[in-house]
């Protein structure tokens, strides 16, 4: 699956109040790089598979919009039950990410593990 370029949405100004009014990065790039336990803990909590969400948010259904917005916002570190996640999903605003908005990939210099000399 080719992945998306970095995709940034803000929340519907009705939604301001409860989700604030910041810009919020969706970076596929970003998410397989999460290690695989933390990837099902979330499929749990949004009861879909997240290659499934990023299928869904290229063809924008609204079920998939809805889950990476609250993947995003979880990953930055913010706890809130998915079942409470209501935001007005299609009055979001969503745009490309400028470059300064995306975290660099990890350093991909050298694919060898760690030399175990001493």
């Amino acid at each position: 699956m080719k992945l998306l370029p970095p995709m940034r949405f803000r929340f519907h100004e009705d939604d301001h109040e409860r989700y604030g009014s910041d810009w919020w990065v969706y970076d596929e790039a970003a998410l397989v790089r999460v290690p695989a336990r933390q990837l099902v803990e979330i499929e749990q909590q949004i009861g879909m598979g997240v290659r499934d969400m990023c299928l869904g948010v290229r063809t924008n259904l609204t079920f998939a919009n809805l889950a990476s917005m609250w993947v995003v916002r979880k990953l930055a570190g913010v706890d809130e039950d998915f079942a409470s996640f209501e935001p007005l999903v299609w009055l979001a605003d969503w745009e490309p990410a400028p470059a300064t908005d995306v975290d660099p990939p990890a350093s991909t210099s050298s694919t060898s593990p760690p030399s175990a000399e001493a």
